[in-house]
């Protein structure tokens, strides 16, 4: 038998403090730091020893430090931060909106469409989303501002818009699409010379490449994690990721279903929704086609609301990251419905286009203007129902006496990203908590358990390992664990025996340093929403636990 290795916690330093303008930056990459956090438990033990999760949003970050400075035990007055944020970009698109197509019920329309969009809840309501909703308000104000310098109003904007747009970046990586709005504005809009307006832009090409400098030369960016792609370190990965994510994206944008619960489908669903997807995009674009032939407008929104499905395309398709492209999605769908209720209006003969455009207009009206003002608020809300995955449970479980000077092991947590927070919320509390956790596998599905010996359980979930939602954020699949691979944590140590034909783990052995019911070990699976105790079966014996339905 192979004798135990787990000895690493003695070897690494504690890291330092994160600084207010750095709060995004998750995890930089450093192999070092990364094995204390996978050591402690805070994060999986299949995590890519040199992953990197950091993001350049310093603006933001000093919004939540005033959260923290001035009301730090109120998370209403944090959420009013968000909603007042919210309030400024709705007011800065309607703006935009009015600047494009005057005083026009159209204008109205589209502003009152975007508000209401259902996909614009979580980002107004979560606030770790806010870095977002800041970022594409200084976006779409710089857009406003470029606007009024380029009809000739306005001198001033010919350097605010490019101050604003550096704001944007410097609060989130969303405020990147404002140059696909810019580029759409200098093709479709802008009356000036070719040159003219090529040299509009090039102000804003500067600040962008300075952003770039600065975002790699300070080390942010991802790397190793599957839920989020680099554009610049991994362009093939990136590219079939766009062709998925893209069309999904754009449907989500304008029918239905939406793309948020893309993670928690399995690959052959996820396979029908793309087709799906094409299929709306191809009825979207057959609808628009006259519109866009006739209104320049219209082009600039068009270009501008498929140029910004690249920027967001790098992680995986949610609503919450429709901000910039709804801004063209909304104004279209309104210049398209005023057109088609002209000419239902309009007494004419019963074509088959015309009948197929008028249910289209009520199928549409129903989805955006009754649908989506229903989901907005749940939408809102919706990050609080993790609360019965992530706070309560740590909350609630049982774990006895001396747990400070215990190894907590959460045997089949539903969604292991959730439980690696289970110190944290603990700790936050103020309540006693473990001095490590293991988590060992994803509780979604069947977890087959047979322990080979007193110090050691060989695992097998149905499907194998990192099929769960979040799994692959630590680590991607292009990046696998081979059989034999060997990880060791302190008092444990973690080998591979079976890979699945993908290459994912299917069978994980865990050796413990001591024997499964030695003191120094609370053990607990989850049964029934709730963290119960496990008694690890007799050795040479097995246990199936059951799957634990993903349902909030």
């Amino acid at each position: 038998m192979t004798s135990f290795r787990g000895t690493i916690s003695s070897e690494i330093p504690i890291p330092t403090p994160v600084s207010p303008l750095n709060i995004f930056a998750f995890l930089d990459g450093d192999s070092i730091t990364i094995a204390r956090h996978k050591d402690l438990g805070v994060i999986p033990w299949w995590t890519y020893p040199r992953l990197r999760l950091a993001f350049f949003r310093p603006l933001t970050g000093l919004t939540h430090y005033v959260d923290y400075e001035l009301w730090p035990q109120s998370a209403e007055l944090m959420h009013a931060q968000s909603l007042l944020w919210f309030g400024a970009l709705i007011a800065a698109v309607t703006l935009l909106y009015r600047r494009l197509h005057g005083v026009t019920w159209v204008a109205g329309l589209a502003a009152l469409l975007y508000a209401l969009d259902d996909a614009h809840g979580l980002p107004a309501g979560w606030l770790a989303n806010r870095n977002a909703v800041v970022a594409t308000c200084f976006g779409v104000l710089a857009l406003v501002v470029h606007d009024h310098w380029r009809r000739g109003a306005f001198r001033a904007g010919e350097k605010l818009g490019p101050l604003l747009f550096a704001v944007g970046l410097l609060s989130g990586e969303t405020a990147l699409a404002t140059l696909a709005y810019l580029v759409a504005y200098a093709l479709f809009i802008d009356d000036g010379s070719i040159l003219r307006r090529i040299n509009s832009l090039i102000p804003y090409g500067v600040i962008t490449a300075i952003w770039l400098l600065l975002y790699r030369e300070l080390g942010f960016g991802t790397q190793g994690s599957g839920f989020y792609v680099d554009p610049i370190a991994q362009p093939m990965s990136y590219l079939g990721a766009l062709l998925e994510r893209g069309p999904i994206l754009l449907m989500d944008q304008w029918a239905f279903p939406p793309s948020s619960p893309y993670m928690f489908i399995s690959a052959e669903a996820r396979s029908i929704l793309l087709i799906w997807a094409v299929l709306v995009c191809l009825v979207v674009g057959f609808l628009l086609v006259p519109l866009l032939r006739k209104d320049r407008s219209a082009r600039f929104w068009c270009v501008g609301m498929v140029l910004s499905v690249p920027v967001v395309a790098a992680t995986t398709p949610h609503g919450r990251l429709l901000l910039f492209t709804g801004l063209g999605g909304m104004a279209l769908l309104a210049m398209w419905m005023q057109g088609t209720w002209e000419r239902w209006r309009t007494p004419r003969e019963q074509e088959g286009p015309a009948v197929f455009h008028r249910v289209l207009l009520v199928l549409f009206v129903l989805i955006h203007s009754i649908g989506a003002p229903l989901l907005l608020p749940l939408n809102a809300v919706s990050a609080s129902t993790t609360e019965q995955w992530l706070q309560k449970p740590a909350r609630t479980a049982d774990l006895g006496p001396g747990i400070e000077q215990k190894d907590l092991v959460l045997v089949n947590p539903p969604i292991v990203f959730l439980a690696n927070y289970f110190i944290a919320v603990r700790s936050l509390e103020g309540l006693p908590a473990p001095q490590r956790q293991r988590v060992l596998a994803p509780g979604n599905v069947a977890v087959h358990i047979e322990r080979t010996d007193s110090r050691t359980l060989v695992i097998r979930p149905d499907g194998g390992f990192l099929a769960g939602p979040f799994d692959d954020v630590f680590r991607a699949r292009t990046l696998p664990l081979r059989a034999g691979d060997r990880i060791p944590l302190t008092n444990v140590e973690v080998e591979i025996l079976d890979i699945e034909a993908d290459g994912r783990p299917a069978a994980v052995a865990f050796r413990f340093a001591q024997h499964l019911e030695h003191a120094s070990f609370r053990w607990l699976m989850w049964e029934n929403g709730e963290w119960t105790t496990f008694l690890p079966p007799a050795v040479g014996g097995t246990v199936t636990l059951p799957p634990a339905p993903l349902l909030f």
